[in-house]
């Protein structure tokens, strides 16, 4: 079956959800990934293990994320089905230490390469954040 926008969007939103509400560890985010030693490649500094992606959440409160149009899904083989899916994602929340009203906000670029394991499952091979452009009202926060 092709890898759809659908496919993509719910995958990248339960793997949102374990990040950002549930606070999933290392594991539990792991579980998303294709590979073992998961990691978010970023273009501004240190790439992010899921031990990382951790930390920086369990910091973070009121945390939200919506899904902006458009996202391209572009198969790029049929064994193993994989897909390359490109879009961006609005993020914001809070951090623990903050006033309520100091909201981080951010537009996330997400590049991924997705690919069904061999029992059918979705999972990401590569989790690339393209850019993150804070808004000029954002609060700041420290990406390791």
């Amino acid at each position: 079956m092709a890898i759809t926008k659908e496919d993509v969007i719910a995958l990248m939103n339960a793997f949102h959800d374990v990040a950002m509400f549930d606070k999933g560890n290392a594991e539990e985010l792991g579980r998303f990934f294709l590979y073992p030693d998961a990691r978010i490649y970023v273009p501004h500094g240190e790439d992010i293990s899921m031990q990382t992606n951790h930390e920086i959440h369990l910091g973070l409160t009121d945390e939200k994320h919506v899904v902006l149009e458009p996202w391209e899904i572009t198969p790029s083989c049929d064994k193993p089905e994989r897909a390359r899916a490109v879009g961006a994602v609005y993020w914001e929340g809070r951090s623990v230490t903050s006033a309520e009203g100091d909201l981080i906000k951010c537009v996330v670029g997400e590049d991924w390469i997705v690919q069904r394991d061999a029992g059918g499952e979705l999972k990401i091979a590569l989790y690339i954040n393209t850019y993150h452009h804070f808004l000029p009202d954002s609060a700041p926060i420290e990406l390791k």
